[in-house]
């Protein structure tokens, strides 16, 4: 039976692979390697220096648990295999012992976890002596194993009652282990100290990956005997309604319940919203800062790269409904706006706190919420269908050549921008793009109905377009 089902997941995987993913991914993993040997080599002398009096057991112990956290969010994003039999599989005689087994198997020959190994042996063939180098890489690899299991375990946790100790196991992990190593460096580099752990650098590392062993096979157990569904129940507790869904609810209930959008508004959301209060805390006056215009212009930018594409899915439905095009495109523009007033609101506290000025994140919102948004609505003209609950990594599904082409329109408010902030005077820049928003406020009725005119004369292409 484990080997029927190791046939099964190599025919699904040779069907689902496909070249053009893989050369980009083999390209993206090459340039991040080039980049880091680079770096590595201009900067060998300096940490040399700055890491000399570091034991090398200590330094790689920090190394390899940095890349904890890495890949650990690389694994609970991309990492979508199924680790619960579906129906068609519980129907056959596939004992639960055969199935963990295969888990098994599919996450130790799983190609992702040789990325982090990878990462971590040229960064030891610069800064560690060989035979480190060799445990180091295989401390990363069985730690590695080990999150494969946790995010497996995450996966198939039916409650909270059963993902919460992993996730509490997971912080204390982290903490313990990736604060260790990071405060030895601080502690060497800020008093210029000889730190020495006990024992030699190799029974330091021993120790380190016998702890990464006995944490996986606790994961494997807990796999084993935690039930992923209740076979004895039967019937519902208790049902919930999903509330009124209007038109316009369906613009952020689409983004709230699809992978392929909410993944990547989280995550980019958050690293601009850090970049932006980095650069405030470093001192920056608050109206070049890149972050703060990052932030404001994501949601827009993201999104209307696809104004019709999440009702691709199901617009025939709508065609049948009373609601006329210009309506959808008042409804998307609205939902633009409502996005970057939200991005606005996230960033209130640095105003009272980081000197950011209030001129200029009101000239933001409105210059981007109100003119960029209405910048990226002609994308309805030649936008086709979404698929909604794919991942958005390499997926290039739903994208096609006017969109890529039109979507260099988003460097004219950037030029603006750039203008306004190193060229102006603040209160002059702030001026001019709060102008040009309120300019856009003021038009947008009359460009929408023009845009929805257009799209009902080739109404029939469109509609089509929609179906591929």
């Amino acid at each position: 039976m484990l080997k029927q089902l190791l046939s099964l997941r190599y025919i699904q995987w040779r069907r689902n692979f496909s070249w053009k993913k893989f050369l980009a991914v083999l390209y993206l993993v090459g340039v991040m390697l080039m980049m880091i040997v680079g770096i590595l080599f201009a900067s060998r002398a300096m940490l040399a220096s700055l890491l000399g009096n570091l034991p090398p057991a200590a330094l790689a112990i920090a190394l390899v648990t940095t890349l904890a956290l890495p890949d650990f969010m690389l694994k609970m994003m991309w990492n979508t295999d199924a680790v619960v039999m579906d129906d068609f599989l519980r129907t056959k005689p596939v004992p639960s012992r055969v199935w963990n087994r295969f888990i098994a198997i599919a996450l130790a020959v799983d190609p992702w976890n040789l990325v982090m190994p990878m990462f971590m042996a040229l960064v030891g063939a610069f800064l560690l002596p060989a035979g480190v180098t060799v445990l180091a890489v295989v401390a990363t690899l069985v730690q590695t194993l080990m999150l494969s299991w946790l995010v497996a375990d995450i996966h198939k946790a039916p409650d909270i009652e059963h993902s919460l100790p992993l996730w509490i196991g997971a912080v204390v992990y982290y903490l313990g282990m990736t604060s260790v190593g990071a405060i030895l460096i601080v502690l060497t580099m800020m008093s210029g100290m000889t730190l020495h752990l006990p024992g030699s650098p190799w029974t330091e590392l021993m120790l380190f990956i016998v702890l990464d062993i006995v944490l996986t096979v606790v994961l494997y157990l807990y796999f084993c005997h935690m039930r992923a569904y209740d076979e004895h129940e039967q019937h519902a507790n208790n049902v919930r309604s999903v509330g009124d869904v209007t038109l316009f609810s369906t613009e952020y209930l689409s983004v709230l319940r699809s992978k392929r959008f909410r993944v990547p508004m989280l995550i980019f959301t958050v690293l601009f919203l850090l970049q932006g209060y980095m650069q405030l805390v470093d001192g920056e006056g608050g109206q070049g800062i890149f972050g703060l215009y990052l932030l404001l212009a994501w949601p827009s930018m993201f999104l209307g790269q696809w104004v019709f594409g999440i009702e691709g899915n199901y617009f025939h439905g709508l065609w049948t409904k009373p609601y006329s095009i210009e309506h959808m495109l008042q409804n998307k523009y609205k939902f633009f706006i409502l996005l970057t007033l939200a991005m606005a609101v996230l960033l209130i506290p640095a105003i009272f706190f980081m000197g950011l000025r209030p001129t200029t994140l009101l000239a933001l919102f409105l210059f981007l919420g109100c003119g960029q948004s209405l910048l990226m609505m002609p994308t309805c003209l030649f936008s086709t269908r979404v698929d909604l609950f794919t991942s958005a990594f390499f997926n290039y599904q739903g994208a096609n050549m006017s969109v890529s082409i039109y979507s260099i329109v988003i460097i004219i408010p950037l030029i603006i921008y750039i203008i306004c902030a190193d060229v102006l005077s603040p209160l002059l820049g702030d001026a001019i793009m709060a102008a040009i928003g309120l300019a856009a406020l003021a038009v947008h009725r009359p460009c929408i109905r023009l845009l929805a005119q257009k799209w009902k004369n080739n109404r029939y292409e469109n509609m089509e377009r929609y179906l591929k």
